[in-house]
C-alpha cells in the first residue's frame, strides 16, 4: 500500500542529522538487502548491502563530496567494496572512483562502456553490462540494464524479491519510451538528473506507479517546480536528500521499510 504522505510530513519525520549513521543497521538476515542513499554535497551514490555481506556502490559523487562519502562509509564500518557500478562517466557520478578503488580494495568496476573515468589498473577488472541484459551480482539481487542507443549513461531496474527500484539516470523522451516497453511497476524511483528537468512525465509515473521517489543533491540546484508538483499530485512520497539526509531502505523478499 502506498504511503499517502506529503513532502511536508516527510520533512517532519526526518532531519538532516540522519547522516549520523551506524554500522549496526547492517545486521541483516540472509534474505534481506539494504539500500543506502547517501546525502552528499554534490552528486549521487547508492550503497547496496546484501544479507550475504556483499557491498556494491553505484556511483561515487563528485570530488567535492569525497570527504562526506568516505566519512559515511567509515561510520558504516565499510572496509571493502565488492563492486563499483558507474552509470555515467561524469564528475558527479564518477569523481571519486580512483580514490575508492585504492581505499576500498575494489577489484571489479561495472560500466556500460569500455571507456573509464579513472586510470585503469591491472588488478581491477572492468565488466561491461549490455542494454536489455539481466545480471545477478549477489544471489537474488537482479539488475536489468536500460540504455538508449548512443546514450552516455545507463539506467538500472534493480529487483530483490517483490521490491523493485528504478535507478533512472537519463531524463529524456527516448529513455521514457524504452522504460515503458517493459511491463514493470516499481516501488522506488530514483529521479534522473537531480530533478532539474521535467522528467519523469505523468505517463511514465502512471506506468511505473512508484511509492516513493529519491532526489539526490547537486551544487547548482534548481528543482523543477512542475516535476515536484506532479510527484505530489501522484501521491508519491518525495525523499529529497538535501533536506532529509542519508536514508536507508531495508528490503526483504515481500516488503520494504524506510529507515532513519
Amino acid at each position: 500500500m502506498k504511503r499517502l504522505l506529503s513532502i511536508v510530513i516527510l520533512f517532519v519525520c526526518f532531519t538532516a542529522t540522519s547522516t549520523n549513521i551506524h554500522a549496526d543497521i547492517f545486521d541483516l538476515e540472509e534474505n534481506e538487502v539494504m539500500y543506502t542513499f547517501f546525502s552528499l554535497p554534490d552528486g549521487e551514490a547508492l550503497l547496496i548491502t546484501s544479507g550475504q555481506g556483499k557491498h556494491f556502490l553505484i556511483n561515487t559523487g563528485s570530488k567535492k563530496s569525497e570527504n562526506d562519502l568516505f566519512s559515511q562509509l567509515e561510520q558504516l564500518d565499510i572496509t571493502k567494496l565488492d563492486g563499483l557500478i558507474i552509470t555515467k562517466n561524469s564528475d558527479d557520478t564518477c569523481g571519486n572512483a580512483e580514490a575508492l578503488i585504492k581505499e576500498f580494495d575494489i577489484k571489479k568496476v561495472i560500466s556500460h562502456t569500455e571507456e573509464t573515468c579513472f586510470e585503469t589498473k591491472d588488478n581491477v577488472k572492468l565488466e561491461v553490462w549490455k542494454s536489455g541484459k539481466v545480471y545477478e551480482p549477489s544471489p537474488g539481487l537482479m539488475f536489468r540494464v536500460v540504455k538508449v542507443e548512443k546514450s552516455e549513461s545507463m539506467s538500472l531496474f534493480i529487483l530483490f524479491g517483490n521490491n523493485s527500484l528504478l535507478f533512472m539516470s537519463e531524463a529524456s523522451e527516448k529513455m521514457e519510451e524504452l522504460i515503458e516497453s517493459f511491463p514493470s511497476r516499481v516501488e522506488m524511483l530514483k529521479i534522473p538528473e537531480y530533478a532539474l528537468k521535467n522528467y519523469p512525465s505523468i505517463d511514465l509515473l502512471k506506468h511505473l506507479d512508484p511509492h516513493l521517489a529519491i532526489i539526490y543533491n547537486i551544487q547548482e540546484e534548481r528543482l523543477h517546480e512542475g516535476l515536484l508538483e506532479r510527484l505530489n499530485e501522484s501521491w508519491i512520497d518525495i525523499y529529497h536528500l538535501r533536506t532529509l539526509g542519508t536514508i536507508h531502505i531495508l528490503c526483504n523478499p515481500g516488503d520494504y521499510e524506510v529507515k532513519k
